[in-house]
């Protein structure tokens, strides 16, 4: 747990240098999208990183969402892969998956620890670079994206193995989407 502890102080100090201190009380969030509420109002950030528009989700993840924020207003807003823009009229726009995360608490592993999402949710998109196939590269009409990844490699794999575990527990509680008597 201690290293687990280190490992998330030490992401969230590697991470405020490039973007500067952003904490939850300067954004607003509904369900799992949230824009800042001084900044870019046409900028959309996001809990979830792939998937979002068609995930299941249980029944609580809203409340849960507001009320995990409001108690942690302090908590810092961690951008972990950016694109835009995302509105045609908004060329400034971006849609931003982030991090949230306070002391040890991070929401986003709780989202999938309680079963509001599956772990997969919190994979962060493909780069254009890494896109295996023309197929997927069709997608963007197969013009490269405007796209920035902001976290690095070891963080971002050390996260991965804490939601594989977080969504394992869910699946063995039987939790939000892994509750058989909901299929």
């Amino acid at each position: 747990m201690k290293k687990d502890c280190i490992k998330i102080i030490g992401l969230i100090i590697c991470c405020i240098p490039a973007y500067g201190q952003s904490t939850l009380k300067d954004f607003k969030f509904d369900s799992w999208f949230g824009y800042e509420l001084k900044g870019n109002p046409e900028n959309s950030y996001c809990l979830l990183g792939t998937g979002f528009f068609r995930t299941p989700n249980s029944d609580n993840t809203d409340s849960l969402i507001s009320t995990w924020t409001k108690q942690h207003p302090n908590a810092e807003v961690i951008p972990v892969y950016t694109s835009g823009p995302v509105m045609t009229d908004a060329p400034d726009s971006k849609q931003i998956y982030c991090w949230i995360v306070d002391n040890l608490d991070t929401l986003n592993i709780i989202l999938v620890r309680r079963g509001c999402v599956p772990g997969g949710t919190m994979q962060r998109p493909q780069t254009w670079d890494e896109m295996d196939s023309k197929k997927r590269k069709l997608w963007y009409d197969d013009k490269k994206p405007n796209e920035q990844v902001h976290m690095d490699s070891k963080s971002y794999s050390d996260f991965l193995d804490k939601v594989i575990k977080a969504e394992k527990e869910a699946r063995e509680k039987k939790l939000g989407v892994w509750d058989q008597k909901k299929e």
